[in-house]
């Protein structure tokens, strides 16, 4: 489930882990986190974090909801600083 706030949570992170999707990325498209394949991105919205990019700078491969959310805490706040 998403919502139109363009916030990331905790469980978009989960579902950016979770997906079967050929390298899932995460992007923000008209306010909504959506997990997409990178084939299937084409410029369409902006690209917030690939799963390898998540893992990589994590720096670890199981998370509990509370990490997640802490993550997507950050993740949300790098976002909204790009407005300005």
């Amino acid at each position: 489930m998403t919502d139109d706030t363009g916030t990331i949570r905790g469980r978009d992170l989960r579902r950016l882990l979770d997906s079967d999707l050929a390298d899932p990325t995460l992007v923000l498209v008209e306010g909504r986190v959506e997990v997409v394949s990178a084939a299937d991105r084409q410029g369409g919205g902006l690209e917030l974090v690939t799963r390898r990019d998540f893992l990589h700078r994590a720096g670890q491969e199981g998370f509990t909801d509370a990490e997640l959310e802490q993550h997507a805490v950050k993740l949300s706040a790098a976002v909204d600083n790009l407005g300005g």
